[in-house]
């Protein structure tokens, strides 16, 4: 990794340039202490801290929502122009111990906090996962992954027709709040405490069952049975909250699930493409899970034959 400096309030700092994440966002962690001046009494509780870099504001509001909900989140410092400050939990994730218990704690806290509206004034309340986004991930899911890292010479129509088709189907209503992007990366495990959401910048109002199916479909670990069938639970008793029956909810968790698994596929071809080889392992999975909910559903042959 690499270790630039940066002047940071009023001296200059030497840095630790951390993984980089598949977006924009960059993470630095300084290599000595930093004294940060001007701090509320929480943030002043904060003994590390890193940089983050990134083209979106800090992410107070969203920050807010969730702390006040109980749902642990990392405290945000200062900030200026492409960048700000956030409390440093360390580099342990929930893909470093995925255990039931873990996850029993992350949708115990999921559920209330998915049944409740965001503010009027919060600056995401007009977002939506809807099916125009759906259709453009799929549309990267075609381009990027099936032309680009797979090498297809042409594409088969049908496949851009189920992909359209499938877009609507994952857009289906009932709607809930959602993370946008709920998977064992996206949680750190501080020790001795329980896990902690990051990465929550693009919560927004989405399909009933989407947070629930990116978690399910994870590229990043392999979950246990006792993982799925946790999660499967949740389905029916979210499902049931809005008067769907057990085969309507699993029908609707499983499209959403597929359109979520096809656009990591269409994320890792351009990350893969551009010489992220670490990326290797996720598209293996993904698209295993990619071709198990396609027998599952039966929903598409062509797209399967095309990642097959």
């Amino acid at each position: 990794m690499n270790t630039p400096s940066v002047r940071l309030f009023g001296r200059e700092v030497e840095l630790e340039e951390l993984t980089p994440e598949a977006g924009a966002r960059r993470y630095f962690r300084p290599l000595e202490e930093v004294e940060v001046p001007g701090l509320d009494d929480e943030q002043a509780k904060v003994k590390k801290w890193l940089l983050v870099t990134s083209p979106d504001a800090a992410p107070f509001a969203t920050t807010q929502f969730l702390q006040q909900r109980g749902v642990p989140t990392p405290q945000l410092g200062p900030c200026c122009d492409g960048a700000y400050l956030v409390e440093d939990l360390g580099d342990r994730h929930l893909s470093d111990d995925p255990s039931l218990s873990h996850f029993n704690t992350i949708l115990d806290a999921w559920q209330p906090f998915a049944l409740e509206p965001l503010p009027a004034k919060h600056p995401n309340n007009a977002l939506v996962l809807d099916q125009t986004l759906f259709e453009r991930e799929l549309k990267m899911f075609c381009a990027s992954y099936l032309m680009e890292y797979r090498g297809l010479e042409s594409l088969d129509p049908q496949v851009e027709q189920d992909c359209m088709e499938l877009a609507q189907l994952a857009a289906k209503g009932p709607t809930c709040l959602q993370h946008r992007d709920f998977h064992c990366r996206n949680f750190l495990l501080p020790e001795d405490q329980e896990p902690f959401w990051i990465d929550h910048q693009d919560l927004r109002k989405g399909p009933l069952f989407y947070d629930l199916a990116s978690l399910y479909t994870d590229a990043y670990i392999d979950l246990s049975d006792q993982v799925f069938s946790r999660i499967r639970t949740e389905v029916g008793l979210l499902g049931a909250c809005f008067r769907l029956n057990a085969e309507e909810a699993q029908e609707r968790f499983h499209f959403s699930a597929l359109q979520r698994v096809l656009k990591a596929l269409g994320t890792f071809g351009k990350l893969l493409n551009e010489g992220r080889s670490d990326y290797t392992e996720a598209e293996e999975r993904a698209r295993a899970m990619a071709l198990g909910l396609l027998d599952m559903t039966a929903f598409s042959p062509t797209i399967r034959k095309a990642i097959s």
